[in-house]
């Protein structure tokens, strides 16, 4: 735990509080441990790696459709002619602005433009790589000392900074919330569990030897033969 004043917690207890920052649950951390991704998982990632994209391909669409449906109801057209005439228009520009003046062909421009930037944008977003990680449902185990860090990023005219919280291990960073940063505890050694490709954490625990695992017993010293008694002499 980050905070000073907080009392001791046992491996078990920061377990339950990193479960609980991260949500996973004990099955999930046990599909963890054998390298897959848990159903739960799955449905959790999975929003967050299509929603980037699914965003990006209504934002480039909606502007033709509702263009192309204006145009269908002004010219008295079907869906189909209408996608035509509206295509033909943007391809000659010059033509358009006489037929319809140029503030609205600006706007009609603009709003086209407009989409496929936030299109570009969302895109950006979308990770290939958390795709394929989510395709395979497979998860790797790295073990290192992990350090909560934070970062602030200062705002103009004494607004509140920005925040970011992540866990650093071995030139590795892993993003966070701050539920998180609270959980963990700070400096020890822990178990992650990571999509190979993305490089996002999952889930993670306290590094504890497990119940049965016990050094190997030292072997008995071999006793030494007694050295020979010397001769009495009588």
């Amino acid at each position: 735990m980050i905070d000073d004043a907080s009392a001791f917690r046992t491996k078990e207890q920061v377990l339950f509080d990193l479960s609980n920052a991260m949500g996973f649950s004990p099955e999930s951390l046990e599909a963890n441990r054998l390298g897959r991704l848990s159903g739960e998982q799955f449905k959790k990632f999975i929003g967050r790696c299509l929603n980037p994209a699914g965003i990006a391909i209504v934002s480039a669409i909606a502007p033709f459709l509702l263009w192309v449906a204006l145009t269908g109801m002004r010219e008295h057209v079907s869906f189909t002619a209408a996608l035509g005439i509206f295509v033909g228009q943007l391809l000659h520009l010059s033509e358009m602005a006489e037929a319809k003046g140029k503030i609205s062909t600006l706007v009609t421009v603009g709003t086209v433009l407009g989409g496929l930037g936030f299109a570009a944008y969302n895109l950006m977003r979308f990770s290939p790589g958390m795709y394929f990680d989510l395709l395979a449902r497979e998860v790797v185990a790295r073990e290192g000392r992990v350090i909560a860090r934070e970062e602030q990023t200062l705002r103009p005219n004494g607004r509140d900074p920005i925040e970011k919280y992540y866990f650093d291990s071995k030139n590795n960073r892993y993003d966070v919330n701050h539920a998180c940063y609270k959980a963990l505890e700070n400096g020890s050694t822990y178990l992650m569990y990571v999509l190979p490709r993305s490089g996002v954490l999952v889930s993670m625990e306290p590094k504890i030897l497990q119940p049965g695992v016990q050094s190997a017993p030292k072997a008995a010293p071999v006793p030494q033969a007694a050295p020979p008694h010397a001769p009495v002499s009588i």
